[in-house]
């Protein structure tokens, strides 16, 4: 039904100026009309004559609208006909109650006579367009019902189904001709954030222009489904109207899976919180949005979980990583955003924060509940505490990258405080890390030279090469090379061996204390590789003096190991490859270990210990009493000499601590038939007191400071020429002593003694 054509109205209004008004614009429109002042008129009218449309005033005494529309909705001979509402309430549930009840639109108070006139022969034609559709729908149901998919078509202004197939029930548990009738449960169902997306797709549409959108729908049990429409929109010319014809698929399972998928590439699989990927989304976010946000990055590394794991087995291990995460979360505001890094290494982003002052409270509470004891299974509780480093989110950052590697870096800076605390990144944090990684990649560089230049010799050309091996750098390359400090004989000050100390020489920096690249090789792993190339430069050193001065047939080289050595799977093989190489018998080889690294290396290291010994190498064990090795399993470890350490020697004097100290070392080794030496002697009043104490053997500045390859070839050449020329061994002894002499006049206290360290 066109406008073109008469169609029958009824008007329901308790005003009979409205019903005048009303009524004459319908009839110049050239529809036939009736009125009624009342609902109960209202009922008589439509049981003398059915009308085509209704208009229909909500607010009536006696019967008002909804109740007649109830009414109608109700009774089968008048339920298609379209019910416009007439009224002046604006509120949200008035309308919604009159689209359940039936209508098909509202019209507002006061009227605007175009509006009536649209909304009127809108739904006249509506209702004629309807009823062609049944006809159509009749000869395609069969078709339709066979289909998975839902088939539809729609007007789009306003939006009504004109068609659905009635698979829409079972997808959406929408009756189809429910959605025929009133598209309302159709919106209405539409999720929140996708409802203005797909109306805004509809409202504004275009000749031909295809629509293809996914959106989330409610379902009648409240189950949210995803849905996937394609639709072509035309303009039907005798409606005047623009259609959309279109197929709409079920793809929740599909949706279900691409969510699982993603939040598993977003998510911690143990903890569930969300991953280094998402964490670097967020914080890139909040670094590129316009507002100047206050907020802070930390970087949460726990204190000792290693030992935990390592101890207590990765099941357990992974129970207090789970305590952990859900701790954080917990310990933090909605906003803000917890991830874990992997390992025991966590992060938050602190966002919308007040001042620097809410960082503080939020970390102190942090601290507080990380510092506590943990219960694991089987009654197992740990205690544990964590290590912060704190960034504050400046205009400086543009990446979040960079704020992670400062916050790492400041983390680093808390656990060297003594852990269990936090720090603050600083610039000159950055500076200090930029150097460690710049020396580390030196590191590699002076290892890998002294490696391929080791490569280069066979073992015959190694031989008779000590001047060769014995080359002071000449600066233009990264040089790892060693330094010997000579060991003497207390008794009679004969030379018995040398202590090997490494010492690297950067072209740019100099000589670099190994005070300083020592620890930073033993937390990179190149102290393994660098352990090897310290025992290969003094094997090939030794063997050189051996092969020149067949008066040091004896001479015996301290070499000093790490842990990680120790642990490295290839280190026994490796020392049994040296030795052969260079012809070295292991007993002129001293390996010094610490009472750490005696401690802490368990049954395995025990086993490595004495596969050591059985090979016939000495074990000495260096810095003795500053450890907390026991003393009841000292008998139990293949240990050869007790070096007795540099800070109770220079506080050596009787009636002192010290003094007892060194007594009772040297009478335990006497005991458990070990040697003894004393490293840092100074002075001759503590080399006194050491031989008084009846200690064997001493190294020091006393007697010589470390020296270079050539200087110590020099000293051992011009021994040999006196040892010849001697015609005793007391004239021997004390040109030596006169040697020694000279050594230490030109040592500086104040440079050298640090640099042996």
């Amino acid at each position: 039904m066109t406008n073109n054509e008469s169609g029958f109205v009824l008007i329901v209004d308790d005003t009979p100026t409205n019903l005048a008004v009303i009524s004459e614009a319908l009839s110049d429109a050239g529809f036939e009309t009736a009125v009624a002042t009342s609902g109960e008129r209202a009922l008589k009218q439509i049981d003398r004559r059915s009308p085509d449309l209704i208009l229909l005033d909500v607010m009536m005494p006696g019967i008002d609208g909804f109740e007649l529309c109830r009414r109608l909705k109700a009774d089968p001979l008048h339920q298609e006909v379209p019910i416009i509402f007439m009224t002046a309430l604006a509120d949200v549930n008035s309308k919604v109650q009159g689209f359940e009840l039936g209508a098909v639109d509202y019209i507002t108070k006061p009227f605007q006579e175009r509006e009536v006139l649209a909304r009127v022969g809108t739904h006249l034609n509506l209702k004629a367009t309807q009823e062609k559709l049944k006809q159509s729908e009749a000869r395609l149901e069969t078709i339709l019902n066979s289909l998975d998919e839902i088939v539809w078509s729609a007007k789009l202004q306003p939006f009504q189904f004109i068609h659905i197939n009635p698979v829409v029930e079972k997808v959406c548990g929408i009756p189809a001709q429910t959605l025929l009738e009133n598209s309302a449960p159709w919106l209405n169902n539409i999720h929140p954030e996708d409802l203005e997306r797909i109306t805004q797709l509809f409202l504004n549409p275009q000749h031909q222009q295809r629509i293809v959108a996914e959106y989330r729908l409610k379902d009648a049990q409240g189950e949210i489904r995803w849905l996937k429409t394609k639709a072509k929109i035309r303009f039907c010319e005798n409606q005047q109207q623009f259609i959309a014809d279109g197929i709409t698929h079920d793809i929740s399972e599909r949706k279900q899976a691409e969510s699982q998928l993603h939040y598993t590439a977003c998510h911690d699989d143990l903890t569930g919180l969300v991953n280094r990927s998402y964490f670097i989304q967020a914080v890139d976010q909040v670094l590129t949005q316009q507002t100047q946000e206050r907020f802070a990055v930390l970087f949460i590394d726990l204190d000792r979980f290693k030992t935990v794991n390592d101890s207590l087995g990765h099941h357990r291990g992974d129970q207090l990583l789970i305590k952990i995460a859900k701790i954080l979360s917990q310990s933090v505001r909605p906003v803000d955003v917890v991830a874990r890094l992997g390992g025991d290494e966590f992060t938050i982003l602190l966002r919308n924060l007040c001042d620097d002052d809410e960082v503080q409270v939020i970390i102190g509470r942090l601290q507080q509940k990380l510092e506590t004891s943990f219960e694991l299974d089987e009654n197992i509780t740990v205690a544990m505490s964590a290590s912060i480093g704190v960034v504050v989110g400046s205009s400086k950052y543009s990446s979040a990258l960079d704020l992670l590697r400062d916050a790492d870096i400041a983390m680093y800076q808390a656990k060297k405080l003594g852990k269990a605390c936090h720090q603050l990144f600083s610039e000159d944090m950055y500076e200090t890390a930029l150097k460690k990684i710049n020396l580390e990649k030196d590191m590699r560089l002076a290892l890998r030279h002294c490696q391929e230049h080791r490569s280069e010799l066979t073992v015959g050309e190694v031989e008779g090469a000590g001047s060769n091996q014995a080359q002071e750098p000449s600066g233009s390359k990264l040089e790892f090379m060693l330094y010997y400090q000579p060991i003497f004989a207390l008794s009679h000050l004969a030379l018995i061996g040398f202590e090997a100390l490494a010492r690297w020489h950067h072209p740019t920096m100099g000589m670099i204390s190994p005070a300083e690249f020592i620890p930073l090789a033993e937390e990179t792993g190149l102290i393994v590789p660098m352990g090897e190339e310290i025992l290969r430069q003094a094997l090939a050193q030794l063997q050189d003096w051996q092969t020149r001065y067949p008066s040091w047939s004896k001479l015996t080289m301290s070499i000093n190991l790490s842990s990680r050595q120790l642990q490295d799977p290839d280190f026994l093989a490796m020392v049994d490859q040296a030795v052969l190489d260079y012809g070295i018998h292991p007993s002129s080889i001293k390996l010094e270990i610490t009472e750490s690294l005696l401690m802490q290396g368990g049954e395995a290291g025990f086993a490595i210990l004495n596969e050591l010994r059985a090979r016939g190498f000495s074990l000495s064990l260096d810095d003795f009493g500053t450890g907390y090795s026991s003393l009841s399993y000292l008998h139990r470890f293949p240990i050869n000499t007790l070096k007795i350490d540099r800070s109770f020697v220079q506080k050596l004097e009787p009636g002192v601590s010290s003094f007892e100290i060194v007594r009772t070392i040297t009478e335990l080794a006497r005991s458990l038939r070990m040697d003894v030496i004393a490293e840092g002697v100074e002075t001759t009043q503590q080399s006194d007191h050491l031989k008084s104490l009846d200690c064997e053997m001493v190294q020091g500045y006393f007697f010589s400071k470390p020296l270079a390859p050539s200087a110590a070839d020099e000293y051992l050449a011009e021994i040999q020429a006196k040892l010849m020329l001697a015609k005793d061994s007391s004239e021997f002894q004390g040109a030596q002593a006169e040697h020694l002499k000279m050594l230490t006049e030109d040592i500086s206290e104040e440079g050298d003694i640090a640099a042996a360290a």
